[in-house]
């Protein structure tokens, strides 16, 4: 049997290359994910930075490589739990601008037809924006990214069961936010 010895820089080479292969299937998601947790680009684009450092340290920590996504998502949420708190506030959407946080994110979804439409759509994401953090993830998450209940529990550190609560919850205060005429599907 023939032994093969990796030196310490190669190990490091090795380890960085799997590191990049999980990150780039996440990367989209991260992004996204990170947008929806801070509201601003520039913060989003500062906790993915800092989540990639972390995520890189403590890589050799993770045991099962398939669980990547969701242990990256889920240390991307801790650290900016860890921001707010150091923040001692709570984040608010008014903090950031308001229209351009809907007009971001209105970007990366189909364009809508017709003024109506884009005047209906800009006050769901501002209704949207308006929900606490606890309800706004999930609902987003679900209904826009479509992950499933069990892999949203896996990011926030829920079980499926409080995530489906937290969704109907999310849906429940936005069709009272949006009054009559429109309708949050179920």
């Amino acid at each position: 049997m023939i032994a093969l010895a990796l030196t310490y820089n190669d190990a490091v080479a090795v380890r960085n290359e799997q590191f990049v292969v999980h990150y780039t299937e996440v990367h989209e998601r991260a992004w996204r994910f990170a947008q929806y947790l801070c509201g601003r680009r520039e913060d989003a684009e500062d906790l993915l930075a800092e989540t990639v450092a972390h995520a890189i340290r403590g890589f050799d920590r993770l045991r099962d490589a398939s669980r990547f996504p969701w242990w990256f998502l889920r240390l991307m949420r801790n650290l900016h739990i860890d921001h707010c708190r150091a923040r001692k506030r709570q984040l608010d959407a008014a903090d950031f601008g308001g229209d351009v946080l809907v007009w971001e994110r209105l970007d990366r979804y189909p364009a809508i037809p017709g003024p109506q439409r884009s005047l209906e759509a800009r006050a769901v994401f501002r209704a949207l924006d308006r929900l606490p953090e606890g309800l706004r993830l999930p609902l987003a998450l679900h209904t826009l990214e479509g992950y499933s209940m069990e892999e949203i529990g896996s990011i926030m550190g829920l079980k499926p069961g409080a995530v489906k609560v937290r969704v109907h919850r999310a849906r429940a205060r936005l069709a009272e936010m949006l009054g009559e005429g429109f309708e949050v599907e179920g």
